[in-house]
C-alpha cells in the first residue's frame, strides 16, 4: 500500500471510507502530477486542501499519530426544497476532528465547525425570472450545521442536518428553513465513491450522494413574510418531494504531519 494510501486510511479513522475508495483510487504511478496555478473547476475537487479550522490542541492524553483534521467541501449538485431547485454554485466546508480517546481507546469523531457562502435564488422571494438582480426581490440562501453529522462510508450513508438562512432585506435576520430543533435532515445514498487528485496535488476521496426522502417544514423567524415565504418555497413539503444530489470531496491530514513537534499532553 502506498504512503498516500496509508495516509487516506489514517485520516478516515471513524468512517472506514479507505475501505470503500482505495479499489477505485488510482495508483501512486498513475497521478497527474499538480501543474503551476491550476485551477479548480465547478464539479472538481478543491483548489487547495484548507485545514484552518483545525484546532491547535488535542486532549490531554491525545497522540498525534493518531488524531486528523478532515474537511467534506461539497461544492457541486443541487437540491430541490419544495418549489426552490437550488444549484449548488458555492462551496459548503464541514471540518472535523477524528481520533482515539487517550483512556478508553475508542474512536472519537467530532463536527468542528461548518462554513458556507450565500447563493442566490433564481427567480428570487417572489419566483419571477429575473427579479434575483433586484435588491428588494432577491433572494439568497445560506446553509449552516444544524446539530448532526454522521459519516458511514461503509454503509454507503451521510446524515446531514443542515437549516437554511433566507437572506433578503424584507425578511430580517433570523428567517430560516429548518433550525436546531427541526432540522432539514438529509440521509444521503453515497451512490459512488473514487479517488480524485486536486490542483494542488491533494489526494480526494470524491462522493456523490442522493437523497429523496427528506422532509422540509414551514419557514420560522421570518416575522409578517412567514405566508410570503412559504408560499414561494412550498412549505412544508412532505417526503417525496424533495431532491438532494450533491458532488462532495473528502480530505485531511493527521496531527503528526500538521505539527510535527506537537508532543502529548501530561495536563
Amino acid at each position: 500500500m502506498s504512503s498516500m494510501f496509508k495516509r487516506l486510511a489514517a485520516l478516515s479513522l471513524s468512517t472506514g471510507i479507505a475501505a470503500a475508495a482505495l479499489s477505485a483510487a488510482p495508483p501512486a504511478s498513475a497521478r497527474t502530477e499538480p501543474k503551476p496555478r491550476a485551477q479548480a473547476t465547478a464539479d472538481g475537487p478543491p483548489a487547495s486542501l484548507d485545514l484552518s479550522d483545525c484546532p491547535d490542541v488535542l486532549p490531554v492524553g491525545a497522540n498525534p499519530a493518531d488524531w486528523y483534521c478532515n474537511v467534506l467541501v461539497t461544492n457541486a449538485g443541487r437540491m430541490k426544497i419544495g418549489n426552490i431547485d437550488q444549484q449548488i454554485t458555492a462551496p459548503m466546508r464541514i471540518t472535523l476532528l477524528a481520533g482515539y480517546d487517550p483512556g478508553t481507546g475508542a474512536e472519537i469523531s467530532k463536527f468542528v465547525k461548518m462554513r458556507s457562502t450565500a447563493m442566490s435564488v433564481a427567480g428570487g422571494a417572489l419566483g419571477v425570472p429575473g427579479s434575483e438582480n433586484v435588491p428588494l426581490l432577491s433572494l439568497r440562501v445560506k446553509p449552516q450545521y444544524a446539530g448532526r453529522i454522521d459519516l458511514d462510508i461503509p454503509n454507503r450513508r451521510t446524515r446531514l442536518d443542515l437549516k437554511l438562512k433566507l437572506v433578503n432585506q424584507l425578511l430580517g435576520d433570523t428567517c430560516y428553513v429548518g433550525s436546531n430543533a427541526a432540522p432539514v435532515s438529509l440521509d444521503l445514498d453515497l451512490k459512488e465513491i473514487t479517488g480524485a487528485s486536486g490542483p494542488d496535488g491533494t489526494f480526494w476521496v470524491k462522493i456523490n450522494s442522493t437523497d429523496d426522502t427528506f422532509a422540509v417544514p414551514k419557514t420560522s423567524g421570518c416575522g409578517l413574510a412567514a405566508p410570503i415565504a412559504d408560499f414561494r418555497g412550498g412549505l412544508p413539503s412532505a417526503s417525496g418531494a424533495n431532491h438532494a444530489q450533491l458532488t462532495s470531496y473528502f480530505g485531511g491530514k493527521s496531527y503528526s504531519e500538521m505539527y510535527p513537534k506537537m508532543a502529548v499532553r501530561k495536563k
